[in-house]
């Protein structure tokens, strides 16, 4: 548990970098996050959430929180703050479970606040929720706010002085149907947003079905890569390779003039072997056998 002494503890001053948390640190943070997602679940006021798509996120979202993002959660206005955003809206708990281990609010928020009248933790993003950037929930809108955000990150840098904003927008496989997110894309790379990072979790599973079976999106990089986007596949549950795609997509040399999109193979309901690869779960509550089983499993 050394490790966990070395994560960031929220508290940096504004343009800072947070300290990037070690492979080892990382680890332990997604075993924690897992253990939250069920613990959260059980305690929703619905007993329930998007475990599957949530479960797909945990490295992805440890990675960014903990290594990518400049934030300051004792100042979650700060203006020269990264912006994330979760336009996979229905996987809101993998962002409060990251938001708070971060420091944004209370850990003991995720269990008496979520999905429960007037809290600040709703199934679906909302701006009462400390760091939110935008509500989310209906699919598609994400990258098209993340495109506005970066084009005014860029206007603002130009004449302020300064890099722009950092913008890294967080999307499901399945919204990737959806006529708005390729107008955001072609429209991202006719402005030659540099400063966007569109994170695809393609954990290959909708809620009716594969997704090729309910809406075919191969080849999906070379699509992506027609628009105009400079594109790395990767898989999305090896740490260090999740680590170097975003480092290296952050970089403004990386591709200067394009935005950058990392395509994350991912597997649904990651680290429960009853649920992953279901589309039974894309959401669902656990019962308290499934409870102790999947707990079993991603604290081993």
């Amino acid at each position: 548990m050394a490790s966990c002494q070395r994560l960031p503890d929220g508290q940096y001053a504004p343009g800072s970098v947070p300290v990037p948390a070690e492979l080892g640190a990382l680890q332990w943070l997604c075993r924690e996050f897992r253990k939250d997602l069920l613990d959260l679940t059980r305690h929703s006021g619905t007993q329930s959430s998007h475990l599957g798509g949530e479960l797909s996120l945990v490295e992805l979202l440890a990675v960014l929180f903990f290594r990518i993002l400049r934030l300051d959660p004792s100042n979650p206005g700060w203006s020269a703050r990264d912006r994330f955003l979760l336009s996979k809206g229905h996987a809101s708990a993998a962002m409060y479970v990251a938001m708070a281990w971060r420091g944004f609010f209370p850990r003991e928020r995720l269990f008496d606040s979520f999905n429960r009248p007037h809290s600040i933790l709703q199934e679906h993003v909302n701006m009462d929720t400390p760091g939110a950037e935008i509500p989310t929930g209906s699919l598609g809108m994400g990258l098209s706010a993340g495109a506005g955000m970066a084009w005014g990150g860029r206007y603002r840098a130009q004449r302020e002085g300064g890099p722009p904003v950092g913008v890294f927008a967080v999307l499901s496989d399945g919204e990737c149907t959806a006529g708005q997110t390729w107008e955001a894309a072609m429209a991202a790379a006719h402005f030659g947003l540099d400063n966007l990072v569109a994170i695809v979790d393609d954990n290959n599973r909708f809620v009716t079905g594969p997704r090729n079976c309910v809406m075919t999106l191969d080849p999906f990089g070379a699509k992506w890569a027609a628009f105009g986007w400079h594109v790395v596949e990767v898989d999305g549950h090896d740490l260090p390779a999740v680590i170097n795609a975003l480092e290296t997509a952050r970089r403004p040399e990386t591709a200067p003039g394009k935005p950058r999109l990392i395509l994350a193979h991912t597997v649904k309901g990651k680290g429960v072997s009853f649920m992953e690869a279901s589309d039974g779960w894309h959401a669902g509550h656990l019962t308290a056998d499934q409870y102790q089983a999947a707990l079993a499993e991603v604290t081993r």
